[in-house]
């Protein structure tokens, strides 16, 4: 996912204070699964043993974020862009009945739901996006479905003021329009990685419009082949040079017929230009201890997820001290 070779993004490590507004817009999607990537690389799955390293990944992410008092709002992909490979609707279909299974039984030993969810990473995804969605429901914790790309929304809530960065791996959010962008966050130091909009536009002397046309010739979701031989460095000396990227493909011999398509790409990434954030509900809501503890206690036993209920309600209580009624808790 992202753009091909953008090496020049000039991402810094500075102060977590650095967000400003106590939000975070969490391209779920990306940065899970990026994550859950990493907790998985070298390992082999079990075929009778439900995944459920999504839902530990999670809810650190919730407590981290809770404990710095930051509401993390977590964005799952919509229908995908045309331009954009579309989901294989029998896997989302089988892993939803898969979830609904798992729902009833609880039983994370059911290798009849474990095997399947092994062997295809693209099932194991969507059980795991309606895993979540309910975890994030039990607690509290928005979560939203974008009308298609998750960093698409997500872009939008930040260039609205609605959240303070995006939390996302790739540089699409910033060509989205997210003045503000985060691909590391380490809680313990007090610290993320990020890029601005701002220091990505200096970096190269190129505005958003000329970025996104700066994407497209690299390569990126919506146009995968982009234009050969041109990086990120040939093609910001090249647009400013033609002007825009019509001109530019014009100039190296393109038909019309070859142009719409790099245009067609281009009108995506401008989206955002017609979307708006405005009338989401974006708050901590009260906690749910009898859903939570369902979702909990068949991955980590009776005492652990009572434990960590807890931990949650105490989290709770300090990030919004003047919401008092904690009956669901009792």
């Amino acid at each position: 996912m992202g753009v091909k070779n953008w090496d020049f993004t000039p991402w810094r490590w500075v102060s977590l204070d650095d967000i400003g507004y106590p939000v975070i817009a969490v391209d779920a999607p990306n940065y899970i699964t990026r994550r859950l990537q990493a907790f998985e690389y070298g390992s082999k799955l079990s075929l009778d043993r439900i995944s459920t390293s999504h839902l530990s990944l999670t809810l650190g992410i919730i407590r981290s974020c809770l404990s710095k008092k930051l509401l993390p709002v977590f964005i799952f992909d919509g229908p995908p862009e045309t331009l954009k490979r579309g989901t294989n609707p029998d896997l989302v279909r089988r892993s939803s009945e898969l979830y609904e299974l798992f729902s009833k039984s609880t039983n994370v030993y059911d290798s009849k739901i474990a095997e399947p969810l092994a062997r295809s990473k693209a099932m194991r995804w969507y059980f795991s996006v309606n895993h979540l969605k309910d975890l994030c429901t039990s607690l509290g914790i928005p979560s939203l479905t974008a009308p298609s790309e998750a960093e698409m929304l997500a872009a939008v809530m930040c260039r609205e003021g609605m959240a303070g960065t995006v939390l996302s791996n790739d540089v699409d959010a910033l060509l989205f329009g997210s003045p503000h962008v985060t691909r590391t966050i380490q809680f313990g130091k007090h610290l993320i990685e990020r890029c601005r909009l701002d220091d990505i536009q200096q970096s190269v002397d190129l505005d958003l419009s000329h970025l996104r046309d700066l994407a497209i010739l690299c390569g990126c979701d919506f146009h995968k082949q982009g234009v050969k031989g041109i990086g990120p460095r040939k093609g910001s000396v090249l647009l400013k040079r033609h002007g825009n990227l019509e001109k530019l493909l014009k100039a190296k011999g393109f038909s019309p017929s070859e142009i719409e398509e790099y245009v067609l790409a281009r009108e995506v990434f401008e989206e955002p230009n017609f979307i708006s954030a405005s009338g989401l509900q974006i708050k901590l809501n009260p906690p749910n201890k009898h859903n939570f503890l369902g979702l909990l206690e068949p991955v980590v036993g009776r005492e652990n997820a009572e434990r960590q209920s807890r931990q949650m309600v105490h989290l709770w209580k300090n990030f919004n001290k003047e919401q008092t009624t904690l009956e669901q808790w009792v």
